[in-house]
C-alpha cells in the first residue's frame, strides 16, 4: 500500500455500506417482483372473464346475443380496408361486407374508409386521431398497417387488425388469429397493449420513418426489395438484386449500441422490433414488442451459402445460434453507402444510420402473441409463425413458440445501460 491508499478499515465499512444497500434494494425489487406477478394473475383472470362474456354476446346461440341492428354496439371505429391485399383478392366488396358485419356482431361499429394508396390510409387514421376516435381497424396486410400505425403513435387511439394480407407478420407476432371472425373477435374483446416502434432517422435526411417490424442496413435492405420485386413480379428489380447480394464485397461496418461498439466485415445489419420480419422470416426469435429494446444482429462472418442456410431457416420458424444483442439506440456507419429499409420502404444509401426505440408508442388490440411479455392467454388461437391458416378453421397454436419471458441480454449488449 502506498501512503495515498485508503487504510484497511476505510474499505471494510465501504463494503459493508455497499453490501447493505444491496440487501435492501434486492429485497424491494424481489417485493416489486412478487406484486407484478399477482398483479398479472389479476390481468389474466380479467382478460379470461372479458373472453368469456364476448364470446356469449357474438354466439347466435347464446341467450344474451347483440342485436344486428348496430344500436347496442358499443364502440364505434375507423375502417381502414385494403381491396388489394392478400395473395388472393377475390371480391372486395363481398369481404369487405363480411368484415364490416363481423365487427357489428362482436360489438364494432365500423365507419368505411378505403385505402387507394399509401398516402390515403395515413390521411384517414389522421383525421381519426383528430376527430378523437378511440379505435381505428385496419383490414390489410403489413405494409398498410405499418401506415396507419406511423400517424397513431403516440396518440391513445387504439388499432385493432383484421389481417387479410400475405405474410401478415404483425398479427402472427401479436397474437391475431388469421381469419376474420377470430381478429374481429379479438377487437370485440379491447385485450390492448402498449407496444414499441422504432425511429430510423439521420442528419442527412430530417423526415423521421417510424417501422413496427424491422429496419436493416446493407444487404438486408437488398433483400427486402428482392422480396417485395419478387411477389409483384418485377423481374428486373430481383435481377439488380440478386446481382448486388452476391457480388458486391464486402465493407467494414461499425455498430454502436449504446455504450458498445463492435466493427465488423458483415454486408447486412438487422435491427428488430418483432420476431418476424419479411417472408416471415423469424430473425429475432426472443424479440418482444414491448420490452423498450430493440434486438440487433449482425452477420458476421457469414458467406453467401451460409447467409442463404440462416434465411432459409428462419423463414421456416427454426431457432438459430447467430448472437442477438438488445439496445435502446443504434448508430451503424458503413465505410461506403448502404441502402437502408424500414419495414418495407427501402430507402436510398446512407453512411450512418441511427435507429432508435420508441417505447410504449402505440396502443394495440393483442392476443397470445410470441412478441408480448404479456400474452393474453385467453384470446383467440394463436396464429402459426409462417404459412396458412387451415382453410376449415382458425389457425393452430405455433409448435414453436418461444419463451414468453424474455432472456437477459448477452454481453456486450447492456441492456439496461
Amino acid at each position: 500500500m502506498t501512503s495515498r491508499d485508503p487504510p484497511t478499515q476505510t474499505l471494510v465499512r465501504s463494503l459493508l455500506r455497499k453490501q447493505l444497500r444491496h440487501a435492501m434494494l434486492l429485497a424491494k425489487v424481489e417485493k416489486d417482483t412478487a406484486r407484478l406477478e399477482r398483479r398479472k394473475v389479476k390481468l389474466q383472470a380479467l382478460e379470461t372473464r372479458i373472453a368469456d362474456l364476448e364470446r356469449s354476446l357474438a354466439d347466435p346461440r347464446g341467450e344474451h346475443v347483440r342485436p344486428s341492428d348496430g344500436k347496442s354496439a358499443a364502440t364505434h371505429a375507423h375502417l381502414i380496408f385494403n381491396p388489394s391485399s392478400g395473395p388472393d383478392k377475390g371480391d372486395s366488396a363481398m369481404r369487405l361486407a363480411e368484415i364490416v358485419d363481423c365487427l357489428l356482431a362482436h360489438g364494432i361499429q365500423a365507419h368505411i374508409g378505403i385505402k387507394t394508396s399509401g398516402k390515403a390510409a395515413r390521411a384517414l387514421a389522421r383525421e381519426a386521431v383528430r376527430s378523437g376516435l378511440g379505435m381505428v381497424v385496419v383490414a390489410g396486410g403489413d405494409g398498410t398497417i405499418e401506415e396507419v400505425a406511423s400517424e397513431l403513435v403516440g396518440s391513445s387511439t387504439v388499432l385493432g387488425i383484421v389481417p387479410i394480407g400475405t405474410m401478415n407478420n404483425l398479427a402472427r407476432s401479436l397474437g391475431v388469429p388469421l381469419d376474420i371472425d377470430g381478429a374481429c373477435a379479438l377487437i370485440g374483446m379491447g385485450t390492448t397493449r402498449h407496444i414499441d416502434v422504432g425511429r430510423v432517422f439521420s442528419n442527412s435526411h430530417p423526415d423521421v420513418e417510424y417501422f413496427v417490424e424491422g429496419a436493416g442496413v446493407g444487404l438486408g435492405a437488398v433483400a427486402t426489395l428482392a422480396g417485395q420485386a419478387l411477389e409483384k413480379r418485377r423481374w428486373r428489380v430481383i435481377l439488380h438484386a440478386l446481382h448486388k447480394l452476391f457480388e458486391e464485397k464486402r465493407g467494414t461496418i461499425k455498430v454502436q449500441m449504446d455504450d458498445t461498439t463492435i466493427e465488423s466485415h458483415s454486408r447486412i445489419v438487422t435491427v428488430s422490433n418483432s420476431p418476424l420480419m419479411g417472408k416471415n422470416l423469424l430473425l429475432a426469435p426472443d424479440a418482444k414488442m414491448d420490452d423498450g429494446l430493440l434486438d440487433i444482429a449482425v452477420y458476421d462472418g457469414l458467406g453467401n451459402a451460409e447467409l442463404v442456410a440462416h434465411f432459409v431457416a428462419a423463414s421456416k420458424g427454426s431457432p438459430h445460434d447467430l448472437k442477438i444483442y438488445r439496445a435502446r439506440r443504434v448508430c451503424i456507419t458503413a465505410e461506403q453507402p448502404e441502402a437502408t429499409n424500414s419495414d418495407k420502404d427501402v430507402s436510398e444509401e446512407r453512411r450512418v444510420v441511427e435507429i432508435e426505440v420508441v417505447p410504449k408508442a402505440l396502443s394495440v388490440v393483442v392476443g397470445n402473441g410470441i412478441g408480448l411479455t404479456v400474452p393474453v392467454d385467453s384470446a383467440p388461437t394463436a396464429p402459426p409463425l409462417h404459412g396458412a391458416p387451415p382453410a376449415n378453421g382458425p389457425a393452430e397454436p405455433a409448435a414453436t413458440k418461444p419463451a414468453a419471458t424474455k432472456p437477459a441480454p448477452e454481453k456486450p449488449a447492456p441492456a439496461g445501460s
